[in-house]
């Protein structure tokens, strides 16, 4: 589980948890359809230091980028979601 993975599909849904007392950072978690096994849906989450812009967080949250393609490289954790180290985001 510790090495690096990388993930490449698109996005199916995703959200934005805002930091508060036991988060200090804005988090986004997105659910992806990884590209040739679009069953296997994965969690990943990032920073949302990691999005390229406030208008694609913004869109993140609201949901207007279902189907949008992602890349992420990050660590998988022990129940299978992705911590992401990099997105890359396209429209």
């Amino acid at each position: 589980m510790d090495r690096p993975t990388f993930i490449r599909g698109a996005i199916i849904d995703s959200w934005v948890e805002p930091a508060g007392p036991s988060r200090r950072e804005t988090r986004l978690v997105l659910q992806v359809a990884p590209s040739g096994r679009p069953k296997d849906l994965l969690i990943v989450e990032a920073s949302a230091s990691l999005v390229p812009d406030r208008g694609w967080l913004e869109d993140l949250g609201e949901n207007l980028c279902h189907g949008s393609p992602v890349a992420a490289e990050g660590r998988l954790n022990v129940s299978g979601q992705l911590r992401a180290t990099r997105l890359e985001l396209a429209r």
